[in-house]
């Protein structure tokens, strides 16, 4: 899509919207708006002969624009004021960084933000004891000293699965209470399943397994309470109407009203979106 349309990155493992001193990105803190536009005005100078000359340089141009726009627009900033959601929406969620996360993503919605994606770290929550440093469902076990697999430790499924259910369950229905669920696409997905047969070692544990896994689509016209596909008894393949990653990104693009024919991308040529064909069954 070209450095325009380059994220913003928001928080870390250790700056995250459950802690009570959570910090916004920079370009939302509090700023003197005369030295910003004297700043502006510098680089437009110092930029001016190479914009035209280079595209790379253009699409960053754009994408700091923007960025400027969203700093002075007081919605951008008031979507981080965490504080001002009521405690019971927060604590619905959850107040662990996976439910926190969530909660700041519907708020960023409704400030006008288009894009969103949410890592799925569960996190430590200020009333934990112990919580995966960086990562939840990386659950190797034992040879990877991630602990068991099944378990409630950190890495384990009896730890992360609970986190993600209430997170999850709390942002869909306050999506729906609030009229934004038919205007947004949530899709909960990871890039590979996890093999079949549990590995004999101590703690128990599963590696990759690409061969087979699933996906949550819901929102967006996305027809509710519907399975498509189906795997063998083990989950190790699919047995009927199997999913490609292509098909799964021409199904996005429909609900979000992007068309995959003849897309130009910033030169003028042509670039194929997607291979696939969107799943219409999925819609109601």
């Amino acid at each position: 899509l070209g450095s325009a349309f380059a994220p913003v990155f928001v928080g870390s493992a250790d700056n995250h919207p459950a802690m009570k001193d959570f910090k916004p990105p920079e370009i939302y803190a509090p700023y003197d708006e005369q030295r910003l536009e004297q700043r502006k005005s510098v680089l437009r100078h110092l930029e001016s002969s190479r914009l035209d000359k280079n595209q790379n340089m253009k699409d960053w141009s754009d994408l700091r624009e923007k960025t400027y726009e969203a700093l002075t627009r007081a919605e951008g900033r008031k979507a981080f004021n965490m504080e001002e959601e009521p405690v019971k929406v927060r604590e619905k969620y959850g107040m662990h960084p996976l439910g926190q996360n969530l909660l700041l993503a519907r708020r960023m919605v409704e400030s006008g933000v288009r894009f969103v994606t949410v890592n799925g770290w569960t996190g430590q929550a200020e009333y934990d004891k112990q919580g995966p440093p960086s990562s939840s469902w990386d659950m190797h076990g034992g040879n990877m000293g991630m602990g068991n697999a099944f378990g409630n430790g950190s890495y384990g499924m009896g730890f992360c699965l609970p986190r993600l259910d209430q997170a999850l369950a709390a942002l869909l229905s306050d999506l729906k209470d609030r009229g934004m669920l038919d205007n947004t696409l949530v899709v909960v997905t990871g890039e590979f399943g996890r093999t079949p047969n549990v590995l004999k070692q101590d703690p128990p544990g599963r590696q990759h397994w690409p061969r087979c896994f699933s996906s949550i689509l819901a929102g967006a016209g996305i027809k509710g309470g519907n399975v498509y596909g189906k795997s063998n008894k083990y989950g190790e393949y699919p047995t009927h109407n199997p999913v490609r990653p292509e098909e799964l990104a021409a199904t996005i693009y429909h609900a979000l009203d992007i068309p995959i024919s003849n897309p130009q991308d910033p030169t003028g040529l042509l670039r194929t979106l997607t291979t696939g064909q969107p799943i219409m069954e999925l819609f109601g």
